[in-house]
């Protein structure tokens, strides 16, 4: 594996470099690690910094021109991300809206809904949030029952979600529903943009362990949907749905997850060194243990962007990427607690951080059912 860059390459890090110097203000330049979800001042800065970056051609690098984007490769997009974390960059406010929903519009919506949608979402004037996950269908997410029936010139949408990610404040729903309930449970559903100030919706937040409210529960009664707002064919959104998450476990979901991960454990350190507590080789070696895994999160997600130059899109390798993430972070807050003792549940970032990583096993693919795309699609196991 070649890690050198070429001269053109480090060239564009250099142009984003003095971009970030002179445009991110001075105040904005602290780490939101644990930044609560659900601050209404945080928000406001994330909104601010998602403008920004729109305003200057930054805002998804790796889009085409035409829709906003700088047309940048794959290692440029990796390298402006380095760079955002070197900077101490905010997260901009549609930074996931960027990765998942705007690249689906991209590749299946109409022309009428990509000049639509997309230079408002890039801005952050329009939040989305993605509506999958139902009660009775999470890790089997095929099993959905939220339908979408065909009536008049549209479709008329009834069913609940759960676990929608800021949908509490959302403009839009990149909806995944039923609209041909008679066929195989896969091949049944279509994707939907969904205007959340339509009647009929409710919105419901869910408060956490953390204190914060950053998932919600949403019920859709007899909500009418344009049939301009399908994205792709009827029928196709179970495929579009795989793409996405496919993205969402893929390099960039790992490289910035790992980056997060090794601020908190340099933080730790911070605090071991200050208690005196490196003294203890114990300590010392599972300190060392955690800047390991770190590491081989950090090595596997070059081997993931490896792939992606090669192929264009993230392969199964990406449930690698997940399972190892997930549970190199839940395994660091347990030692920060251990170590911490009780001023680990002191409110701040190493209690938050622990209380929200209980969380990272299931969200986005639970670790047993990443295991078994690892078996069955990887390893050739028998299902």
């Amino acid at each position: 594996m070649d890690f050198a860059f070429t001269d053109a390459e480090l060239a564009f890090a250099a142009e984003a470099r003095a971009w970030l110097d002179a445009h991110l203000p001075r105040a904005w330049r602290r780490d939101h690690c644990w930044t609560r979800a659900d601050d209404p001042a945080w928000l406001k800065i994330a909104r601010d910094w998602q403008r920004m970056l729109f305003e200057g051609g930054w805002a998804a690098i790796a889009w085409p021109r035409a829709h906003g984007g700088r047309g940048a490769t794959v290692i440029e997009r990796w390298l402006f991300d380095q760079e955002l974390d070197h900077a101490g960059a905010p997260r901009p406010a549609a930074a996931s809206t960027v990765d998942l929903i705007g690249p689906a519009i991209l590749q299946h919506g109409s022309t009428a809904q990509r000049d639509r949608f997309l230079r408002p979402l890039l801005s952050g004037r329009e939040l989305w949030c993605q509506g999958f996950s139902e009660p009775g269908a999470g890790s089997d997410l095929a099993a959905l029952r939220t339908r979408a029936e065909r009536r008049g010139g549209g479709f008329v949408v009834s069913g609940q979600k759960v676990w929608t990610s800021h949908a509490d404040i959302a403009d839009w729903c990149f909806l995944l529903c039923r609209t041909e309930p008679e066929a195989p449970k896969h091949k049944g559903l279509s994707l939907l943009l969904v205007d959340m100030r339509s009647p009929g919706i409710t919105v419901r937040p869910l408060r956490q362990m953390t204190g914060e409210a950053e998932f919600s529960e949403v019920f859709f009664d007899g909500v009418e949907v344009p049939a301009d707002r399908l994205v792709g064919e009827a029928g196709a959104g179970w495929q579009i749905a795989m793409g996405i998450l496919a993205h969402e476990r893929g390099p960039v979901w790992t490289f910035t997850f790992q980056r997060r991960i090794r601020r908190s454990l340099e933080r730790l350190i911070g605090a071991a060194r200050d208690r005196g507590a490196l003294r203890d080789p114990l300590v010392r070696q599972r300190l060392a243990r955690a800047h390991i895994e770190v590491e081989m999160l950090r090595l596997v997600g070059y081997r993931s962007l490896t792939r992606l130059l090669r192929t264009g899109a993230p392969g199964a390798e990406s449930s690698i990427e997940k399972v190892l993430g997930s549970e190199t972070d839940q395994r660091l807050q347990e030692l920060a607690m251990e170590m911490l003792g009780p001023h680990g549940l002191v409110p701040g970032e190493f209690g938050h951080a622990w209380l929200y990583s209980r969380s990272e096993t299931i969200m986005g693919g639970t670790s047993e059912i990443q295991r078994n795309v690892i078996a069955t699609r990887i390893l050739g196991l028998p299902r």
